[in-house]
């Protein structure tokens, strides 16, 4: 198996999920924004998408973002899976139809995440509490695509996940780990709470991250 991961921000890495890839013996290959135009994803089982301090509205400055935009439709309609996260759910749900609002319904630090009717019944959150915990660090936000099915939601921002076809959007970070965020922390010039909290739940939170990239890859299995 092959996870093509993309890495739109030099600063937002895969995290856990990188780790936990490598020993799971997944082959991964990593594209930053060095990558150049000829992007191909043919010889990927799935892709998946980081978070990045930029915007989708950002696109004609950030060519990564705007080439890998303009190629998911296309992925997204050959059965493709993606797992997208926060810019990458953003970038997805745009892609796809949906919107990506920009400065609105932001968040951080951890948060409750309530599944929908759907998100209980959908492979990706199985065996998951309603809700679960995970942390959340982002200004803008998505309105999912109007044929996706809407997974997951909070009180501030009721875009928190969506699924289409064999494609996922989630708004929250179940990949991060501590220096991620505190790197976060230093760059937007904000004390530790959002980095405290995430502490102070943070086994919790590894389960839930766990689970969700192990049924991610249950999914890729059955499909290949």
């Amino acid at each position: 198996m092959r996870i093509d991961i993309v890495q739109f921000d030099r600063d937002v890495s895969a995290g856990t999920y990188g780790r936990l890839l490598a020993a799971r013996g997944v082959a991964c290959r990593c594209l930053t924004p060095e990558a150049g135009p000829d992007l191909d994803f043919s010889g990927a089982d799935a892709l998946l998408l980081l978070g990045g301090h930029m915007g989708v509205s950002e696109m004609e400055d950030c060519p990564l973002l705007r080439d890998v935009h303009a190629l998911l439709p296309e992925l997204v309609a050959a059965g493709k899976p993606v797992l997208a996260i926060c810019l990458g759910a953003q970038l997805l749900a745009d892609a796809l139809g949906g919107r990506a609002t920009k400065g609105r319904r932001g968040e951080r630090s951890v948060q409750p995440i309530a599944l929908t009717g759907a998100g209980r019944n959908d492979p990706l959150f199985a065996g998951l509490p309603n809700p679960f915990l995970s942390f959340q660090w982002h200004n803008d936000s998505f309105d999912p695509p109007a044929a996706a099915t809407h997974l997951a939601f909070t009180e501030t921002c009721p875009g928190q996940a969506f699924r289409y076809r064999n494609a996922y959007g989630l708004q929250f970070h179940p990949e991060v780990d501590e220096p991620i965020i505190a790197g976060w922390c230093r760059r937007a010039g904000v004390d530790e709470t959002p980095l405290e909290a995430f502490r102070a739940s943070r086994a919790e939170q590894r389960q839930t991250s766990r689970r969700i990239l192990e049924n991610f890859l249950a999914m890729i299995g059955r499909q290949g």
